[in-house]
């Protein structure tokens, strides 16, 4: 499932790609149910020869600002990758990957192509975000996302750690595989109450969240270079196992499996108090 890396990734491949400066001339929404707001027609026509002027990343959204000369108010193309979707930007006569679910006509024949498995990515193109985006907490990969900030979001919470860092308004591009990443390398139980983290725990855990995502990026980062242009989508970037039993990486012991909030979690009883 596409996580905060993923997204990341996805960004900076599109940068490489030279789609900041593209124009849309057209589109072709193959899965309907994947567009939010505008209808169709309205979203189609709405994309028609604007201009990209950059690629953003809010959490696991991607947001594409657009120049859309004198039509005012300008219009941002949101992207969400849901859990199996990613972008190509691809030639016309290239054979295009077959989940490819929606295609965005590009000038210099030139497409951007939206391959979906599973039709579980959305879009939406608005001219406010307000009114679409929920509430994200701080970027992992920014300079508020701080021990201090984390703590206060995590005050008197008493669910368990793992269940509030799944929640966007605390830690924005969180998902379930960094989520026991991050607590497996701070040496946290997935099951303690939020309430009860020290600030040693909680300066521990911001850190590491910031390892887990930095140490995948730079995966990806190598893996775009060496595979240009097709590069992959998604890497085994965790250190933790996921699979019952299978021996800790750090003390040799089982790892255990379990579900907290019907999320399928894996921890080293051993390392992680």
């Amino acid at each position: 499932m596409p996580e905060l890396p993923e997204v990341e990734n996805t960004r900076r491949y599109l940068i490489q790609a030279g789609l900041p400066g593209s124009t849309f001339t057209g589109a072709d929404i193959g899965w309907p149910n994947a567009l939010k707001t505008p209808p169709m027609e309205d979203f189609v026509l709405g994309l028609l020869e604007t201009r990209v002027q950059e690629i953003n990343r809010r959490g696991k959204y991607l947001l594409l600002p657009l120049d859309s000369g004198p039509r005012q108010p300008a219009a941002t193309l949101i992207l969400h990758l849901g859990m199996t979707g990613g972008l190509r930007v691809q030639p016309t006569g290239h054979a295009p990957h077959p989940m490819v679910r929606h295609t965005f006509w590009l000038n210099g024949e030139r497409e951007l192509r939206f391959i979906d498995h599973r039709k579980f990515a959305k879009m939406w193109l608005t001219d406010n975000l307000k009114d679409v985006m929920p509430p994200l907490g701080p970027d992992p990969l920014g300079e508020d996302f701080t021990p201090e900030a984390l703590g206060w979001a995590l005050n008197d919470r008493s669910a368990p750690i793992k269940a509030l860092l799944l929640e966007q308004s605390i830690v924005a591009g969180m998902g379930n595989l960094y989520a026991d990443e991050s607590l497996f390398l701070s040496g946290i139980n997935p099951m303690r109450q939020a309430s009860g983290l020290s600030t040693g725990d909680l300066e521990r855990l911001r850190e590491c969240v910031v390892t887990a995502f930095s140490t995948a990026l730079e995966a990806y980062d190598e893996a775009r270079e060496a595979q240009w242009p097709d590069p992959p989508m998604g890497l085994h970037t965790w250190s933790i196992p996921r699979k019952d039993g299978e021996p800790c990486p750090r003390c040799g012991g089982p790892i255990s499996g379990t579900r907290i909030r019907a999320r399928g979690t894996y921890f080293c009883p051993e390392c992680q108090r």
